[in-house]
């Protein structure tokens, strides 16, 4: 049996549960497998798990791992799931609703044979000093390559250059209504109808070549900052996750993804999250100050305190003289000064 980690069974049942959301009524049982296994392609290439794709491809011959619809559209695993949910699934029925996108993710695993496994704790804590570093390492890229008017100018140039020369004469009349960031045709200009779709289709492919070595570049920067003080974490951003694919292709997967907005800050966020998830990074807290409790002294929500009756406790809230304070046996309420500002 292929393996599959438990881990990545909810983000299974969470695209079941949006298919669910969308599905239209009347619609057929292979239409809903097809979604499936495309779901499910999307969530192994979202987590790094090409290996499972590699030995479904094994188990399952022919199938492509790079190719979505093969997954979706192949000749045995299709109809077997279709039988399967016409067999076992019906959306119709009067049970709970929050346990349909469940029973859906469990159909997608019998059919192909996936054997739930835990996976191994991989976890590497870092300080909150690195995240910091890290951070201000994809913002000095991403906050040049990604702002207007720079990105504009940039996409209009490497699209000019693509463009097929009798193209050219309705391209600039495209680019001059593009947005600031070159993002969006502001206003759509008259010109011939295959013209206006060779150039898009133009825009689209340079948009996704910028943003892809805008990504490498700051993920770049991110290995160096790492390298310097953590060399195990750097060394895991462009190790294969399962079989092929690295952190690193998996976030710059993610961050093309037409949900992400063209910000840098939505851009920097995804990747940051993502080489954190695949690379199995974690930052570690910063540790507060233990402050001893003392009636004169004056607190603020957040602080950290030991108490000599209680224990330590966190200040949840500060009112005039009177503070908040979870301890492990719940909260007290105690006195302190008042800082009066």
């Amino acid at each position: 049996m292929t393996a599959f980690p438990t881990t990545s069974v909810a983000k299974l049942q969470e695209h079941a549960a949006r298919l669910l959301d969308s599905r239209r009524p009347g619609s057929d049982d292979s239409s809903l497998a097809r979604d499936l296994l495309g779901g499910f392609h999307d969530v192994c290439t979202r987590a790094g798990l090409d290996g499972t794709l590699a030995e479904l491809a094994v188990a399952f011959p022919p199938l492509d791992i790079a190719d979505r619809d093969a997954l979706a559209e192949h000749p045995q695993l299709l109809p077997g799931l279709a039988a399967k949910l016409t067999a076992d699934f019906d959306s119709s029925d009067g049970g709970p609703r929050n346990a349909k996108p469940r029973l859906l993710a469990d159909c997608v695993i019998a059919v192909l044979g996936l054997s739930l496994v835990e996976p191994p704790e991989r976890t590497l804590q870092l300080g909150d000093e690195v995240r910091t570093a890290v951070t201000a390492a994809i913002a000095s890229v991403l906050d040049v390559e990604l702002a207007a008017p720079h990105l504009r100018e940039t996409t209009i140039a490497m699209a000019r250059e693509r463009c097929d020369p009798q193209h050219l004469t309705a391209f600039n009349r495209i680019a001059k209504e593009l947005d600031d960031v070159g993002m969006r045709v502001l206003r759509q200009p008259k010109v011939p109808l295959d013209a206006a779709q060779a150039v898009q289709h133009v825009l689209a492919g340079v948009r996704h070549a910028i943003l892809d070595r805008v990504c490498d570049a700051a993920i770049d920067r991110v290995k160096d900052v790492l390298a310097r003080t953590e060399t195990e974490a750097a060394a895991r951003i462009d190790l294969p996750v399962t079989h092929v694919l690295t952190p690193r292709a998996v976030a710059i997967r993610r961050a093309g993804e037409a949900r992400v907005p063209r910000t840098p800050g939505a851009v920097g966020l995804t990747l940051l999250d993502t080489l954190g998830e695949v690379a199995h990074l974690a930052w570690k807290p910063i540790e507060k100050p233990v402050r001893t409790y003392a009636a004169s002294q004056s607190f603020a929500v957040g602080d950290v305190l030991d108490h000599p009756k209680f224990g330590r406790g966190t200040v949840v809230t500060a009112v005039a003289q009177r503070i908040e304070v979870e301890f492990d046996d719940g909260k007290h309420t105690l006195v302190h000064v008042r800082v009066i500002k």
